[in-house]
């Protein structure tokens, strides 16, 4: 009997391991793999589709079906042709616009908080704080962010479905946690859940809606990035993750960029950026206090090293620095004014945790 259990135990561990690196592979090759492809396809948002792709394997162990897929891909398509239709229609009127789209990150936030789908509320937030902005500085410019967001996701699915085929999860998937069931305050909790949310993107977005800039790009979308990592409850040493995170992300993406200038090919860029990926893979998915750090340094990893390859408008070199300063900025920002918020008398609880 002892041997049995001692070969079974052994057999459960090695399914284990088998199933740890194989999500790691999964993660690494799946972000590498849909960055090295909008790059190949000379997109200007290169960040979008690796940035949706890690969000996807990172939460599940297994891919989405077929109608998950392509009721994501019509709700995207919805959200960006929403986002476009309210950005034209109300761009004659600011305030209109602002309040417009405000409304909007309430909705969704709201939503998130009672459960909405993530990755829809992701998508109509990443339109809502891209696309007006985009939309004052060049209408075409904002139809090909709905649009770079549409093949973004797309891309990300096609890359979890071919690295799920790949790298295929041992066994049965583990079961999920049981989700708690909600009180008879959750309506009211999130609601202010959602007004702390939009009201710390508010003076951001209304600022670079009244004074248009490609450079709102970078900010609007950390900060969203940011609260939406937020996790309440813990605001200290949630608000040093996050920082943390930043900082680390913005050091490895600074490196990984100088180290592709000394050999400029493409081969050596899918090399080093698929090292990075590995490292960042291996370090999330195994676990310890450091992983969730670690997320959010791949997040902003992805977002500095497409913005600096992929620049807009051009002036890689001149402009990486800057947007680094840009996301450091936009993250301090947004971890002071959740802070402040967490320590306000009388606050109610968020949800328990914000993916």
């Amino acid at each position: 009997m002892s041997t049995d259990s001692a070969e079974g135990a052994g057999t459960a561990t090695g399914n284990a391991e088998t199933r740890l690196h194989r999500a790691i592979l999964r993660l690494a090759f799946g972000v590498a793999g849909s960055f090295v492809l909008a790059e190949a396809l000379d997109w200007n948002f290169t960040f979008l589709a690796p940035m949706l792709c890690a969000q996807l394997l990172v939460k599940s162990n297994a891919p989405p079906s077929i109608r998950e897929a392509i009721a994501t891909l019509v709700i995207v398509a919805l959200a960006m042709v929403a986002s476009l239709t309210l950005t034209a229609a109300t761009i004659s009127s600011l305030p209109v616009l602002i309040l417009a789209f405000l409304l909007i990150l309430f909705l969704t936030f709201y939503g998130q908080a009672r459960g909405l789908p993530d990755f829809v509320a992701l998508m109509l937030q990443l339109g809502a704080v891209t696309i007006p902005v985009l939309g004052l500085v060049s209408p075409s410019l904002a139809n090909e962010v709905a649009t770079g967001l549409f093949k973004a996701m797309a891309v990300a699915l096609a890359t979890s479905w071919f690295v799920h085929a790949c790298f295929p999860d041992p066994g049965p998937p583990a079961e999920a946690a049981p989700v708690p069931a909600r009180g008879p305050d959750d309506r009211r909790s999130a609601v202010f859940f959602a007004f702390r949310k939009t009201l710390i993107l508010a003076p951001m977005l209304a600022w670079y809606l009244l004074d248009a800039s490609q450079v709102a790009l970078v900010l609007l979308i950390t900060i969203l990035m940011v609260i939406r990592q937020y996790e309440t409850g813990s605001a200290q040493k949630a608000a040093l993750g996050l920082l943390l995170g930043n900082v680390i992300g913005g050091l490895a993406a600074t490196l990984a960029y100088n180290v592709i200038l000394l050999e400029a090919s493409f081969v050596y860029f899918v090399l080093i950026l698929l090292a990075s990926c590995l490292v960042f893979a291996s370090k999330i998915l195994s676990g310890g206090p450091a992983a969730p750090v670690l997320a959010i340094a791949l997040g902003t990893f992805i977002l500095l090293l497409g913005l600096g390859l992929s620049p807009l408008p051009t002036g890689s070199e001149e402009a990486f620095v800057a947007r680094l300063a840009n996301v450091l900025v936009a993250t301090a920002y947004a971890v002071v004014a959740l802070l402040i918020l967490e320590s306000r008398p009388g606050r109610q609880a968020g949800p328990p945790r914000v993916a």
